[in-house]
Parts: structure tokens; C-alpha cells; sequence
């Protein structure tokens, strides 16, 4: 199940993907937005941009990251032959942001060599790792389509680093940069202080995050799984305490039949019976206990419900 920033991350590249160019690329600029998805895999890119360099026409292709993954390149490698396969061969730039420590990750390039050694693939891309990142820089470069991954960035949990983040955002009335901030803001480990502190900064703006589709969309679906853990909890619940209460009415009959009929070993057979947690096997038991003739009969068929319910019925 994707989590909430992998869709951040897809949504922040919607925001302002001319900044988001510039701050990967200087000197690019974007085109527009291509469709993500490769249909000769039916596989889906994070973000696949038209762009120029200088007067050439090129793709910018952008993965985002939450852990390392040994396959990494090769997905990578496969994104950018198929973009430029499916877009009249242009030269594709590549770049995978992670945006947590996940120790060290794959570094390009990707060389591949055939069986006797000779080198068959090399494949250039670029690494960029938001927590190496420093967050002071990522603002001082003013592109706000990047702001939000200040708070994951390099000091970015100084109260101050996150504050300047937030009031110029808040400023700039960029309502949906300030929810995808809020998003990515989840991803920082900081002190309990930092964190009762991001959760009354951010607090203050529920009024400005309303306005918000992205914002409004997390909290829905927050609320939603929330429900649905609650409704699956609560039938599980349920349906736990129908079974117990069921157990007991059994093993209450079962101690009833054994008082009436065969009081003599009443007392040592309702151990044995309470050790039976299986209601089939229990039912079984109370419609052979109404025909056995003998304490010893009766002794045996509740050896055989115990089996039965451990899946290994013993004969009689």
C-alpha cells in the first residue's frame, strides 16, 4: 500500500515542476508534463517531464525513493530506455530522490557485463539524497516547488530552518506546498520538542490547510483507513467474544451432561473438556455425550473431540 509521501512526492512535481527542473537541471527548462504511465510494461513512472536543454528538446525522468532498493538502477535503466522508446528516442535525464537515510544506496553508474567480461550497458543517473541535502541551501534558492522536502533536508528540523519554510509558503498563499510540507514533515525523526512544536506550527494553519485539496485528502484518507482498522478491529473483536461466549456455553453443557450421567469422573473430565478451544469439535462432543452407554465411553469421546480439534481424530 503506497504510504502518503510517495504520493507527496508524485504531487510536489505537479506543484511548480519548473523549479523542480532547475533545482536537478540549471539551465533546463520545463516543457510539460507527459503521461506517467509506460504502456509497453503497463508500469508507472513517479514524474516524466518534457524539458530543453539550451535549444535541445529532451524527457526528464524522476523516480522518488523512500528506501534503498538493491534493484534500484535496473529500474531505472528500464524507466529511461522505455520513456525515450515511447517519446521518439530523446535523450532522457534520470534521477532518483531519496528522501530518508537508508544507509548507503546504489551509486551510478549501472555497468552491466557480458559473461566473458566485456562490458555490454553503462547507464548514467542521478543520486540525490534529501537528508544530505542542506535545508538552509534549498531555501536560499528560492524555488518554492521544493520547499516542502526542507523539513526532511539537512537541518531541517531546527525550529527556525522549518519556521522560515512555513511563513514564506503562508506568505505566498501556496496552499497545496504547505500540505505536501505537512506530508513530508512526517517522515522527520526529530526530539519530542521538535515534534510538539511541528504539530502546533502546522495547527495554527488548519484555517489556510482547509482550502486545500491535497490537505484535505490526507486527512481523508487518514480518517478513512482509521475507520476501516476500527470497523475490522471491531468485527474481529466481535466475533473473538461471540466465540469465547459460545466456548463457555459448550463447555458449561458439556460439564452438565458429565454431572448428570456419569458423575463419577465428572470432576476429572472437565480439565480435559476446557482444554478443547474448537466449538465443532465441541458440538460434536455434547451429541456424543446424549448417546454413549459408559463412563468409559464418555471418557473416550471427549479424548476424541480434543483430537479433533488438534486435526487428529483418535478412534473410539
Amino acid at each position: 500500500m503506497p504510504v502518503p509521501w510517495d504520493s507527496a512526492g508524485k504531487r510536489l512535481l505537479r506543484e511548480m515542476p519548473q523549479h523542480v527542473v532547475t533545482w536537478l537541471l540549471a539551465g533546463a527548462t520545463f516543457r510539460r508534463s507527459l503521461p506517467t504511465e509506460l504502456k509497453s510494461r503497463n508500469i508507472f513512472a513517479d514524474g516524466l517531464f518534457e524539458i530543453t536543454v539550451g535549444n535541445s528538446p529532451a524527457l526528464m525522468h524522476i523516480e522518488f525513493q523512500s528506501y534503498k532498493h538493491q534493484h534500484m538502477p535496473e529500474r531505472l535503466w528500464e524507466y529511461n530506455v522505455l520513456s525515450a522508446s515511447e517519446n521518439d528516442w530523446l535523450p532522457v535525464y534520470t534521477f532518483v530522490i531519496y528522501l530518508r537515510k537508508d544507509g548507503e544506496v546504489p551509486k551510478s553508474p549501472l555497468i552491466r557485463l557480458l559473461p566473458g567480461g566485456n562490458e555490454n550497458h553503462r547507464f548514467h543517473y542521478s543520486v540525490i539524497e534529501v537528508a544530505k541535502v542542506s535545508a538552509r541551501h534549498l531555501l536560499r534558492l528560492g524555488l518554492h516547488g521544493i520547499y516542502p522536502l526542507a523539513l526532511i533536508a539537512e537541518g531541517g528540523m531546527e525550529p527556525e530552518v522549518a519556521q522560515e519554510m512555513i511563513t514564506t509558503l503562508t506568505e505566498s498563499r501556496e496552499i497545496e506546498l504547505l500540505a505536501l510540507a505537512y506530508t513530508f514533515g512526517g517522515l522527520a525523526s526529530g526530539s519530542e520538542a521538535y515534534d510538539s512544536w511541528f504539530k502546533r506550527s502546522f495547527a495554527m494553519l488548519d484555517d489556510i490547510l482547509e482550502e486545500s485539496w491535497t490537505y484535505q485528502e490526507i486527512v481523508k484518507k487518514g480518517l478513512q483507513q482509521g475507520l476501516q482498522q476500527g470497523l475490522q478491529q471491531g468485527l474481529q473483536q466481535g466475533r473473538e467474544e461471540e466465540r469465547k461466549r459460545r466456548l463457555q456455553e459448550q463447555h458449561d453443557m458439556i460439564t452438565g451432561l458429565m454431572h448428570m450421567r456419569f458423575p463419577e469422573i465428572a470432576a476429572l473430565a472437565q480439565p480435559l473438556v476446557e482444554t478443547i478451544d474448537d466449538t465443532d469439535a465441541l458440538h460434536w462432543l455434547i451429541q456424543r455425550l446424549f448417546v454413549v452407554q459408559t463412563a468409559a465411553e464418555a471418557q473416550q469421546a471427549m479424548l476424541n473431540a480434543r483430537a479433533q480439534a488438534n486435526g487428529s481424530l483418535a478412534e473410539e
